[in-house]
């Protein structure tokens, strides 16, 4: 028996006639009696069409830091909207945003808006390639870049046993209809290896261009570096004349108000940032060093796109920003997510279960396996038909993470005391009916 109520189901039946899956998103798509559709938002709870309640622990795969429907950035879109939203010309708005950008993340020179992480990461890389003159592009085993073709290789949803051995990885091909050319200009490393990394560029150094890495793995439990190994990075980087190009689609404006970079005291080369800072609006931008940057001004380096610096955006950039700078969500996201992580661990200690809890307390998970976490091919070790059952049994009891334990639970400020006390409830219950 699935999740869906009468209403929800009727209404996924209907999406699916004209949807292909019902949905926009493959990641959307659970199962012909799973997968959701939701009429609305209210802060930290969404509602499916059948007026059932769930805590959000997906919040859009990570947007929503201050909660659906914050007013204050609702309003802000409202205005700006009534005001025209597209024009083929730079608005006072996007300007705004872009200083409003630059405030929060000082080591950024310059930057250019656009729509998505995807369209974000793809700007980077070719201009990575450009400023350098290389061609190769080094990823991480597990890391999630978004949907275009030089990224798609490797991701969460890689067979661990399909990746080569684990002394000379092999790019796994993640989709049909990419050409098999380009994985000769992809090379696969593992997170938390400095020695791989540095032989890695012994042999290939003088041909990579840059470095792509989430400081936080957002599709691998959240998983955070090793004491030093960003430092090792920047080194190696600098060493070799490659960009270090930091992936803070879901770090960014989420591990602090400047992000990743901040958190952990490295400046990158380039950043890339989307979610969460615009509150779920469809917002992203790429920026770096000047040296680096002036590339575009140059000419010669392909950027564009009409929906780029969009006042609805912009809009949601200044507001959520402006919120975001008080502290206060902050304050509020590190208690509510440190009082999670502590109850679970505990939980899962009292029910003599092997487990670790992985993560930051903006974006963690739920390692059910023995031993470290250390990078991709350790999640082997991880027992995701057990850790499923307990999600779908959370959500039967009105709390909703993701099903995947290698997509992280967000906080958002908008979660309560009383969300936590419910949500350490369910996941107790489901637990001990998931092992029964």
């Amino acid at each position: 028996m699935g999740i869906q109520g009468p209403k929800t189901a009727e209404w996924f039946n209907r999406g699916n006639k004209a949807l292909v899956n019902g949905v926009s998103s493959g990641f959307r798509y659970w199962g012909d009696d799973d997968t959701m559709v939701i009429d609305r938002g209210e802060g930290a709870h969404i509602y499916d069409m059948d007026g059932n309640r769930y805590i959000d622990y997906q919040l859009g795969f990570g947007p929503i830091i201050l909660g659906h429907g914050y007013k204050p950035v609702a309003d802000a879109v409202g205005e700006a909207a009534a005001r025209g939203t597209v024009f083929a010309m730079t608005t006072a708005l996007e300007i705004e945003a872009a200083l409003a950008m630059r405030d929060a993340v000082p080591w950024l020179d310059a930057l250019r808006f656009t729509n998505t992480g995807t369209e974000a990461t793809m700007h980077a890389i070719r201009l990575a390639r450009a400023v350098t003159g290389r061609d190769l592009i080094v990823k991480f085993e597990g890391a999630y870049h978004g949907a275009h073709d030089y990224v798609g290789y490797s991701t969460a949803g890689a067979p661990i046993g399909n990746l080569g051995n684990r002394r000379s990885p092999v790019p796994f091909e993640v989709s049909s209809g990419v050409p098999s050319t380009i994985r000769d200009y992809i090379r696969i490393a593992h997170f938390n290896d400095l020695e791989f990394m540095e032989k890695l560029f012994k042999n290939d150094g003088h041909r990579i261009a840059g470095i792509i890495v989430e400081p936080a793995l957002g599709n691998v439990f959240g998983l955070m570096p090793d004491d030093g190994y960003m430092e090792g990075l920047r080194a190696i980087t600098e060493e070799w004349g490659s960009m270090l190009m930091f992936d803070e689609v879901k770090t960014g404006f989420r591990l602090g108000l400047g992000g990743a970079a901040e958190y952990m005291g490295i400046v990158p080369d380039i950043g890339m940032y989307a979610k969460s800072m615009g509150n779920g609006f469809p917002i992203a931008a790429v920026g770096g060093r000047e040296e680096i940057m002036s590339a575009w001004a140059e000419g010669g380096v392909m950027q564009a796109g009409t929906y780029s610096g969009n006042s609805v955006g912009a809009a949601a950039t200044v507001a959520t920003i402006a919120a975001l700078s008080t502290g206060a969500p902050y304050e509020r996201i590190t208690k509510t997510g440190t009082a999670l992580m502590v109850g679970l661990e505990k939980i899962l200690a009292e029910q003599s279960m092997e487990s670790s809890i992985i993560g930051h307390p903006s974006m963690f998970s739920i390692f059910l396996g023995d031993g470290e976490l250390k990078n991709y091919r350790d999640t082997a070790r991880h027992d995701e038909d057990l850790y499923s059952e307990i999600i779908f049994g959370m959500i039967r009891r009105g709390v909703m993470p993701v099903d995947d334990a290698k997509e992280p639970w967000f906080i958002s400020s908008a979660h309560s005391d009383e969300d936590v006390a419910e949500t350490l409830m369910a996941f107790e219950e489901a637990l001990i009916e998931a092992k029964a």
